[in-house]
């Protein structure tokens, strides 16, 4: 059950970061040519080869982008719950050690 539940959070991610690097892209080229982008790269000869292969490039080059943020922002906000659920143990520990005296009495 819960690698299923795993991988459905895995698949939302994935198609949420692919759908905003596809607005991302969007947005890019709206504003860039991407001619102009061949010419700089020297893809110039294959014309609608090259435009397909820069669009793509773009599209992967967000959408990896959007995955490595959003999992290095999930990673360390799993981090920081840990050690404060540890700082949180060691706590109640420390709480629990000062009631005790070492004197028992019967």
């Amino acid at each position: 059950m819960l690698n299923l539940l795993k991988c459905k959070c895995l698949f939302g991610f994935l198609w949420t970061s692919a759908i905003a690097a596809g607005l991302l892209t969007f947005i890019f080229f709206s504003f860039i040519d991407p001619a102009a982008i061949a010419a700089v790269m020297n893809l110039a000869g294959e014309t609608q080869t090259s435009s397909f292969k820069i669009y793509l490039g773009v599209f992967v080059f967000f959408w990896f982008t959007l995955n490595t943020s959003t999992y290095l922002a999930f990673y360390f906000g799993q981090l920081l719950k840990k050690m404060e659920k540890e700082a949180e143990e060691v706590e109640q520990q420390s709480h629990s050690h000062e009631g005790d005296t070492g004197v028992h009495t019967s």
